[in-house]
């Protein structure tokens, strides 16, 4: 159970650049809302769900705009995400942006999480409010959330992108729902139990021009350490992280993990059986990740990948990675390098 629910200080900027957009005064609104307008100075900081969702109603309505979510999420950069944004910025797809999206959501807020799913024809970005948090949220958040995806997927696509359909927790449509058209270009549908994002996955699995798989990872790297840092519960982001740490120095054992982070092997154990996960998963996760990462980047060599990673033999990495692939390393970085030749 979450106990202080926050979100990411780029949330709280955007909000103020929204209000100046409209030429309104946010210090009054920070102090009634409860929050430092200082601390804004700092990328690290966290405000809590409460206070920063108070800001944004007192925000709309000193707007007097029901699109101020729109024009929110307009003011969103790839830094409002921390390093999250850098990550999807340089992911390959937009499917793995959005799967990057799914596993460090607590980047942006713990209050709620996403899910990216396949489908045949489609893949579906969808978010859910934990229930004690949902009273708190307004639609123009959920709006704002939403048009922060799309922009950025707009940004990084390398087309004019349209999502197939979106879906919005509005119970009543505006009596003007021409910018809503405007800002998704899609079909929207109102009144939904959680809000989604659906995109064709043709579209969703077109490479992009600003893919850079080593600045992905390693802003992947800063996000889990991130999440560690202000979600100590979170025993499966501390495992992940430290993993990251140790993998080049071989295959680390539980027990060292252990002691690492201040628990006994069998607690550990136990609390990552809690989360639906276990230690040699972890690692095993883990490994495929980054082995996915760096077969395509062909100046690291096969050899140096299987180090980075703590196998004690090419050979065992080459099973491991048959085994998650279907196909051998070289076979599988030929095939990237056929693809990305074949797109230039």
């Amino acid at each position: 159970m979450i106990k202080t629910a926050t979100t990411v200080c780029g949330w709280v900027i955007a909000i103020s650049r929204a209000l100046e957009e409209y030429g309104v005064d946010s210090t009054p609104l920070f102090q009634q809302a409860g929050l430092d307008q200082e601390k804004l100075q700092d990328p690290n900081t966290r405000f809590e769900v409460t206070k920063t969702s108070r800001l944004f109603q007192l925000a709309a309505e000193a707007s007097n705009d029901p699109l101020f979510g729109l024009n929110v999420g307009r003011m969103m950069r790839p830094t409002s995400w921390h390093a999250l944004g850098f990550s999807i910025w340089a992911g390959n797809n937009i499917e793995e942006g959005l799967l990057r999206v799914e596993k460090y959501f607590k980047v942006f807020t713990n209050c709620a999480y996403a899910r990216c799913t396949r489908y045949e024809d489609k893949i579906r970005l969808w978010g859910k409010t934990y229930p004690a948090y949902t009273p708190i949220l307004g639609d123009q958040q959920y709006e704002a959330f939403l048009a922060t995806v799309v922009l950025t997927c707009r940004h990084i696509y390398p087309g004019r992108f349209k999502p197939m359909g979106i879906g919005l927790p509005r119970k009543e449509p505006l009596e003007d729902m021409g910018a809503f058209e405007r800002m998704f270009k899609c079909p929207i549908e109102l009144n939904q139990e959680t809000i989604w994002l659906d995109i064709d996955l043709q579209t969703a699995l077109e490479p992009l021009p600003t893919a850079n798989p080593e600045l992905a990872q390693k802003n992947d790297q800063i996000c889990a350490e991130y999440i560690a840092r202000f979600d100590r519960s979170d025993i499966v982001n501390r495992v992940y992280y430290r993993l990251l740490e140790v993998l080049p120095e071989g295959e680390p054992d539980m027990e060292s993990v252990a002691r690492s982070l201040n628990l006994s092997t069998r607690t550990l154990q136990r609390k990552l059986k809690e989360q639906g996960s276990s230690y040699k998963q972890l690692v095993d996760d883990v490994r495929k990740e980054l082995a996915l990462l760096y077969i395509r980047q062909s100046h690291i060599p096969i050899a140096e990948i299987s180090y980075r990673l703590g196998f004690s033999h090419v050979s065992n990495f080459s099973r491991a990675f048959k085994r998650w692939t279907q196909m051998a390393p070289a076979e599988c970085r030929a095939q990237y390098e056929t693809t990305a030749n074949s797109t230039l």
